[in-house]
């Protein structure tokens, strides 16, 4: 587990998640997408509930201990078991994203409360967790241990997008040594800077519309817009953080969908798309390293259904978690997720 923070850290100038929230009709879809310097060897894991689990603290010592509520499934990264993203059987949705701006707050040595090393958030949320109002509830009865990793010397910087059946969203922020719990009304996550910031940024955008612009006349001359889409024009198309925010923010509103069964996941993934990065056009400028969508996926809350594709194969597949729960009864499966680099 330790190995995953330790990689997360190295390629930190180069990490471009998106997360957003997608609903039709009463059902909703949590889109994602994984950006990263090198392969991640992500692996689909389902785990039945039951599952027991146990945090492992910087000193070898042991944190909270739990046995799991929920059945759930996700991906985690190069075969560590702690799932960067994932939902379970109650509609809860879960992601880790990068957030350079966190500071941790510090443990207390005299507190009750029980200690969780960081790297288990994610199992923890999606195995005792129901809803956002149960991850609030129960964030405030731990303490969160990010450690120094001495390979490197840092710990690693994470924020956490939270989304449930009943349409609710939520963004975990750790700064300037507290922790933030903060409603997300355009539930939507990118990376940096903080998420106040970026609804603040969205202001600068409030001329966007899907309608096309209409022509105007200067003295005795008429002017004619240039083509289609000319009520975006203004939209960043760069993949910055920001950027992403802001078109996957105005996307998810102006999106139409169809009255086909998989509307929700097609819209979802026409998103995704907007964001997607191809190998190369990403990179570091004194180092061959190139950030790039390794793969991205889409999770149908309501029915319970994880999509996902890779890199080298958009074609999109499809898990059923009740299926699995029932399939593997008490037995953690592991899949392994091939594609993902170019």
């Amino acid at each position: 587990m330790r190995l995953l923070f330790s990689f997360l850290l190295l390629s930190s100038t180069l990490f471009s998640c998106c997360d957003f929230l997608l609903s039709h009709k009463g059902e909703y879809v949590v889109g994602r997408t994984m950006e990263f310097e090198k392969k991640v060897t992500s692996q689909l894991i389902i785990f039945p509930k039951g599952t027991r689990f146990v945090s492992r603290l910087s000193d070898q010592g042991v944190g909270v201990s739990w046995i799991g509520k929920y059945g759930f499934m996700g991906m985690d990264a190069f075969g560590t078991d702690s799932l960067v993203d994932g939902f379970n059987d109650k509609g809860l949705s879960f992601g880790a994203l990068w957030f350079p701006e966190t500071k941790y707050p510090k443990i207390d040595p005299s507190s009750r409360k029980e200690k969780i090393a960081l790297q288990d958030i994610g199992n923890w949320i999606l195995s005792t967790c129901a809803s956002v109002e149960d991850v609030k509830s129960a964030l405030q009865n731990v303490e969160i241990e990010a450690v120094s990793l001495a390979s490197i010397g840092s710990i690693p910087p994470l924020h956490f997008a939270i989304h449930d059946v009943y349409g609710n969203s939520l963004v975990v922020e750790f700064l300037n040594g507290k922790m933030h719990l903060i409603d997300n009304p355009i539930h939507v996550l990118t990376n940096s800077p903080s998420f106040e910031w970026q609804m603040t940024n969205l202001r600068n955008y409030v001329n966007l519309t899907p309608e096309n612009a209409e022509s105007i006349k200067l003295n005795d001359m008429v002017l004619q817009p240039t083509g289609q889409g000319t009520g975006m024009m203004g939209l960043p198309g760069d993949w910055t953080p920001p950027s992403r925010f802001v078109r996957i923010a105005f996307f998810t509103q102006f999106l139409l969908l169809g009255q086909e069964r998989n509307a929700l996941v097609n819209g979802a993934l026409h998103l995704i798309n907007t964001v997607d990065i191809p190998y190369g056009l990403v990179r570091e400028r004194k180092k061959e390293s190139y950030d790039y969508t390794q793969w991205a996926c889409v999770k149908n809350l309501s029915q319970q259904i994880f999509h996902y594709r890779t890199y080298q194969d958009l074609n999109l597949q499809t898990i059923r978690l009740q299926d699995e729960l029932r399939s593997i009864g008490r037995t953690v499966r592991r899949i392994p997720v091939h594609g993902t680099s170019p």
